[in-house]
C-alpha cells in the first residue's frame, strides 16, 4: 500500500509542474485506481461538468481479506488555484460495503461515508489526480462512528 501511495504522489510531483495554464475538467468515463479508505481497488467515475458519480471496488488483503465496494455521488464545491493550477474541492455521499473473502455474512458490514476531497485535473491527457478524507458512520453490523479514513488515487478519462 505505500509503494502506491509514493508512486502516485512521485507522479505528481512530476507531471504538475510540466502542465501548462489552460485547463478543463473532463467529463465521461473515467477509470483508474484508489489506495486507502473505504475502498482501495480499481475506481470507476462518471463526471458531469461539477457533479460525478464515483465507485471503487477492491480487495483487501489485511487480516482475513475481504471483498468492499463503494458507490455514492460527488459535487465539486469550491475552485482555487495555486499559481497557474486550478484545484477542486469536492463533496459527496457515498455507501460502502465489506464481505470477508470466506463469505462469513455474520461479519458482513455496512457504512455511510462523507467524502471531502480534492482533485486536479491534468491539461494535456485527460488524467485526474485526486485525494480524499472519509469520515464514515458503520450501519451493519451495528450503528457506530466508523473512524476516519483517507484516500488517494488517479483516473484516465475516455471521452
Amino acid at each position: 500500500m505505500k509503494k502506491v501511495f509514493l508512486v502516485l504522489a512521485l507522479v505528481l510531483v512530476l507531471a504538475l509542474p510540466l502542465t501548462a495554464a489552460s485547463y478543463s475538467k473532463t467529463n465521461g468515463l473515467g477509470v483508474g485506481v484508489s489506495g486507502g479508505y473505504p475502498v482501495q481497488g480499481v475506481a470507476v467515475k462518471y463526471g458531469m461538468d461539477d457533479f460525478r458519480l464515483v465507485g471503487t471496488l477492491g480487495y483487501s488483503i489485511i487480516g482475513s481479506g475481504s471483498i468492499s465496494a463503494e458507490v455514492g455521488a460527488q459535487y465539486d464545491v469550491y475552485q482555487f488555484d495555486i499559481g497557474d493550477l486550478p484545484f477542486y474541492v469536492n463533496a459527496g455521499v457515498t455507501g460502502s460495503f465489506s464481505l470477508p473473502s470466506d463469505f462469513n455474512f455474520k461479519e458482513f458490514s455496512i457504512a455511510v461515508n462523507a467524502p471531502v476531497g480534492l482533485s486536479f485535473f491534468f491539461e494535456k491527457v485527460p488524467v485526474e489526480a485526486f485525494l480524499k478524507v472519509v469520515p464514515a458512520l458503520a450501519v451493519l453490523p451495528a450503528v457506530k462512528f466508523g473512524g476516519v479514513g483517507g484516500a488517494i488515487g488517479a483516473l484516465w478519462y475516455f471521452d
